[in-house]
């Protein structure tokens, strides 16, 4: 089961060295954690992330990867203090369907920035391609891959072979800036639960009401909510 996580910052990054070590922590963070890190995006004050976690240990990896580049960007700008506001939140998702609309959704979120929306479909692409801070230029052939991010399972759902299937996740990505897939947006505002369809929340519901009442602590429940606007 792959998970979608995301946490805000009021700064999280002030320029590209602050990203440039954040993207270094996340890569060495994936491999101390043994996370199958399936894509990311940074954006001005918050991360997105879509992985797996076969240790069953999210809270750990994103302790790992949180707080070394917390007491970096403290010493870095002079500050002291927690750089997040509150817990990082993540949501189960279900099935390959909605892996790939998650991931397209997700690498598309530097173009939903007010300033880049506004702009004439031609500028939005052009943006979207030469973004930097995202696994998107290495799922398309733009770019070299990041080497700590599996493709696989994301690319695997498009077509056969490497090249055909870059061609075509770029194709399905970039057709999402055209057309808004409401059912997914509509699930990222509205589940508790996670993301997939009613059978799937339902028994995510039920294991969770399993799992809290035996909980110690509310902070170790194995799922946590979060709403995405």
């Amino acid at each position: 089961m792959s998970q979608s996580g995301a946490w805000d910052g009021a700064g999280f990054f002030d320029d590209d060295a602050d990203r440039e070590r954040f993207v270094l922590r996340l890569s060495e963070a994936v491999e101390e954690c043994g996370v199958r890190l399936c894509l990311f995006v940074l954006m001005r004050n918050h991360v997105h992330l879509l992985c797996e976690t076969p240790r069953a240990d999210l809270s750990g990896f994103m302790h790992k990867l949180q707080t070394p580049y917390t007491v970096y960007y403290n010493l870095r700008h002079r500050r002291a203090g927690h750089l997040t506001q509150g817990r990082f939140g993540a949501k189960p998702v279900s099935g390959d369907r909605y892996l790939l609309k998650l991931s397209r959704y997700i690498h598309l979120n530097p173009v939903f920035v007010r300033d880049i929306k506004a702009q004439p479909p031609g500028a939005r692409l052009r943006h979207l391609r030469s973004y930097r801070w995202s696994s998107y230029r290495g799922y398309a052939g733009l770019a070299k891959p990041y080497g700590f991010v599996d493709e696989g399972p994301v690319l695997g759902l498009t077509a056969a072979g490497v090249k055909k299937q870059r061609r075509a996740y770029r194709r399905y990505v970039e057709e999402g800036l055209a057309e808004t897939d409401d059912e997914l947006v509509s699930l990222l505002k509205t589940s508790r639960w996670g993301i997939g369809d009613k059978a799937f929340q339902d028994h995510i519901r039920d294991l969770h009401a399993e799992l809290v009442p035996a909980a110690k602590r509310k902070e170790d429940t194995s799922f946590r909510r979060v709403d995405r606007s």
